[in-house]
C-alpha cells in the first residue's frame, strides 16, 4: 500500500475534484518558513508520513470529546489553544489531527480524523485509511482523511459506517456557526481508494515545496 501511494505522489497525481495549483505554493512556502528555525524533529515537516507497516501517521491536535480547539503552532512546533468552542456544541466527535509532510488544499497541514476513543493531544498514532470526509469552508475545499487504529492482525479496529458518518458530519456542519464570516459544510464521503488519491496529492504538493 505504501509503495502505491508514493508512486502516485511522485507521478503528481491530481485525479480528484479537490485540487490545488501553483497559487498554493506561497502558502506552503510560508508554512515551511515558519518551521525552518526548528532544525530537526518538527512534528509536521520532519515526522514520517507512514510507519514501518505502511499505516498513515497522524499527529493528534484535539482529542475526541474536547471543546478546546488546539492547533499546531508551526513556528514553535507545539500545540496552542486557538479558542474554546461553545458549550452547546459539545466536544469534537472524533480525534482530530494532521498528517506529517502533507499539505492540504486550504493552505494548512492536511487534516486527519482518527476513529475510536480519545487519544492524547500531542501524540502520534498510526492508522489504516478507512475513508475521506469531503468538506468545504470559507477558504475552499477542506477534505479530511479518516483513519482507524488497527488490531494485531492489521485490520481496522473501528468502522466508518453510515451512523458514524452521520454523527461526525452533522457536527462539522455546524461547528463554525458561532464564528462571524466562517462556515463549513460536509459535502459527502468517499472510501479508501479516493482517500489515497487525495493523500497522494497532498504529499506531492509538499514535496514540490521542499
Amino acid at each position: 500500500m505504501r509503495r502505491s501511494i508514493l508512486a502516485l505522489c511522485l507521478a503528481g497525481c491530481a485525479t480528484t475534484g479537490e485540487r490545488f495549483d501553483d497559487s498554493h505554493r506561497a502558502l506552503l512556502d510560508e508554512s515551511l518558513a515558519k518551521a525552518a528555525p526548528i532544525s530537526a524533529g518538527h512534528v509536521w515537516r520532519d515526522a514520517p508520513t507512514f510507519d514501518p507497516r505502511g499505516l498513515v501517521n497522524a499527529y493528534i491536535e484535539i482529542p475526541r470529546g474536547e471543546s478546546t480547539k488546539w492547533e499546531l503552532d508551526i513556528a514553535k512546533n507545539e500545540r496552542f489553544v486557538d479558542r474554546t468552542l461553545p458549550a452547546t456544541l459539545g466536544g469534537y466527535p472524533v480525534n482530530y489531527g494532521i498528517v506529517p509532510r502533507a499539505f492540504g488544499y486550504d493552505g494548512d497541514p492536511f487534516d486527519a480524523l482518527v476513529l475510536g476513543p480519545p487519544l492524547p493531544g500531542g501524540a502520534f498514532v498510526a492508522g489504516a485509511i478507512v475513508g475521506l470526509m469531503h468538506m468545504d469552508d470559507e477558504k475552499g475545499a477542506d477534505p479530511k482523511i479518516v483513519l482507524s487504529p488497527v488490531d494485531d492482525s492489521g485490520a481496522p479496529r473501528f468502522v466508518l459506517d453510515d451512523a458514524e458518518r452521520q454523527r461526525i458530519g452533522a457536527w462539522f456542519d455546524v461547528y463554525k456557526d458561532a464564528e462571524p464570516g466562517k462556515w463549513a459544510k460536509v459535502t459527502g464521503w468517499s472510501g479508501p481508494a479516493r482517500a489515497k488519491e487525495v493523500l497522494a496529492d497532498t504529499l506531492a504538493f509538499f514535496q514540490r515545496g521542499l
